[in-house]
């Protein structure tokens, strides 16, 4: 029996204590540039339609063309609102070398990894194709002007109803080496988590725009290499996120497949046949042999895969951990009739808002602010965000390391999502320990509560193949970005953190080192300090 890509990958990714300090330093002079230079003579402006009095990237007053329209369509001054949110540049460090630019979705080092293009179907204003988005200048790139791109997106994501009818698409990339450089092989997880980040950034916009989303990473990775006209070894395919006026989602559609049976030896190899020779002539070479081998395990072929049922894995979510005494923060909640709460009312402004925090000061925090910071993660839809899709948040458990909340002992607890509901797993938790398993991060031992999302591993890896990993890890990106958005809603700070030491975590948590670590969200009182270079 083989054991998978991904349960391979993720055991030798650990970090361990023994082992955290072999790193063997940055080269400086080789990191890469966190966005992609482009040069055009005829690209489509987005900036004028921001609502910003001035505009910075114009100079000029705020114009009527930044009014947006009131009838749902989607148009340029939607797209150019829509993609500042989701991964424009909010902020900007002076450096000597070059500027630091600080993005509306954080990322590990401020390395920004992900890379974001737009497929156009039907837009006024915009030729229908492919484009890539310039940050520096907020302005889409032509890359392929032809009405057919959005024929082959729909067949690469094997005729999605819901993304063949969509005027436009945003496709979400991973370019491995601006993570690899700092990170190493433990890169790809940084990756999936910051592309789960701008994902859940395009995902909260669409709703306050009057739009609707339809989120797949259900798709032939080779498909895309052709229409992206990317290197597959430099930069992967991570998830297509269609927007449309608002309605009902068209069928059929998918936003999950496995990548193959997941316990075979063969699948692999039958990707691409290419992939086995790739695999013999660059391992010596490739500087990351084991990220490399589990993105290219995870590819879905050309011919769709079955569709996986969701089963009962949600409902073996909210039944864990049934033994045990609980406390459910429904009630602390607002309801659907009261007012609406900052981050529904205007999640543009806390997203231009947000920032990583730096540093926490010692308080408590209360039941309602982390009752309100919870749902947004996990039942947006009882505080205003609308139903925030998942690829599939099933497999992805939650514990939370109560330090210092109105209400609650400290302890480690389990939360059941859909009721929203405490459960008190292991009484007592030291800050000190927290911190720890931070790697020493004063911002586990500061906080007032941290969230760790956790995984069986070997069960997602049943159901969906090697994929799986990508699926967690995006999930949890997503999970997080609307921890760090609520956070900030509620005059809190938070901060997500991609580097632990993994069986570490999973012994404070009182679960077997055989589960998957994939994210932890710090929560707390910001304590004053300059802005975060991650973002």
């Amino acid at each position: 029996m083989t054991v998978p890509h991904a349960i391979t990958y993720h055991n030798q990714t650990k970090y361990a204590p023994e082992t955290i300090g072999n790193h063997p330093g940055l080269d400086w002079e080789r990191q890469p540039i966190p966005y992609k230079l482009y040069d055009s003579l005829t690209p489509v402006a987005l900036a004028p339609f921001l609502p910003f009095d001035p505009n910075p990237f114009t100079g000029k007053p705020r114009g009527p063309e930044s009014e947006l329209a009131t009838d749902g369509r989607v148009d340029l001054a939607v797209i150019s609102r829509w993609l500042f949110a989701t991964y424009g540049i909010t902020g900007v460090i002076p450096n000597e070398a070059r500027p630091t630019y600080l993005r509306a979705a954080p990322s590990a080092g401020g390395l920004y990894p992900a890379e974001i293009y737009l497929v156009v179907r039907e837009l006024a204003g915009c030729e229908p194709g492919l484009y890539g988005y310039d940050p520096r200048r907020h302005h889409l790139v032509p890359l392929w002007n032809d009405a057919a791109v959005a024929g082959h997106l729909a067949a690469a994501c094997y005729h999605d109803a819901a993304v063949a009818a969509a005027p436009v698409a945003l496709v979400v990339t991973g370019v491995f080496e601006r993570s690899r450089w700092r990170y190493g092989e433990r890169a790809y997880r940084r990756i999936l988590l910051d592309s789960g980040h701008l994902i859940g950034n395009a995902c909260l916009m669409a709703p306050a725009l009057g739009l609707r989303v339809h989120l797949t990473a259900a798709f032939c990775d080779g498909l895309f290499d052709e229409v992206l006209r990317i290197d597959p070894a430099e930069e992967g395919t991570l998830a297509v996120i269609a927007l449309n006026a608002a309605g009902k989602v068209e069928r059929p559609h998918w936003s999950a497949l496995p990548s193959g049976a997941a316990f075979d030896a063969s699948p692999a190899a039958k990707i691409q046949d290419s992939d086995a020779d790739a695999d013999a002539d660059a391992a010596e070479a490739d500087p990351s042999p084991l990220l490399h081998a589990l993105h290219r395990a995870s590819r879905l072929p050309h011919e769709r895969p079955r569709v996986v049922g969701s089963g009962d894995a949600g409902e073996g979510l909210e039944a864990r951990y049934g033994w045990t005494s609980g406390a459910s923060l429904v009630e602390d909640v607002p309801n659907r009739e009261a007012a609406r709460w900052p981050l529904a009312q205007d999640p543009f402004q806390a997203i231009l808002r947000r920032r990583s925090t730096r540093r926490f000061q010692r308080g408590t925090m209360t039941r309602a602010q982390l009752a309100r910071i919870l749902a947004a993660a996990y039942a947006p839809e009882t505080v205003g965000l609308g139903e925030q899709p998942s690829l599939d948040r099933g497999h992805l458990m939650t514990f939370v390391a109560v330090l210092a909340v109105e209400g609650f002992a400290p302890g480690v607890y389990y939360l059941a999502p859909h009721g929203l509901e405490l459960r008190l797993v292991r009484p007592g938790c030291d800050p000190e320990t927290v911190q720890y398993l931070c790697l020493g991060q004063e911002l586990g031992g500061d906080a007032t509560a941290v969230v760790f999302h956790t995984a069986d591993l070997a069960d997602a890896v049943r159901a969906y193949g090697d994929r799986a990993y990508r699926y967690l890890h995006l999930d949890a990106g997503m999970i997080g970005e609307r921890l760090d958005l609520a956070a900030i809603s509620e005059g809190c700070g938070a901060s997500g953190i991609g580097g632990f030491f993994d069986d570490q975590v999973t012994d404070l948590l009182g679960i077997p080192r055989e589960q998957a670590v994939v994210y932890i969200t710090t929560l707390g009182l910001p304590a004053q300090s300059p802005p975060s270079a991650d973002g």
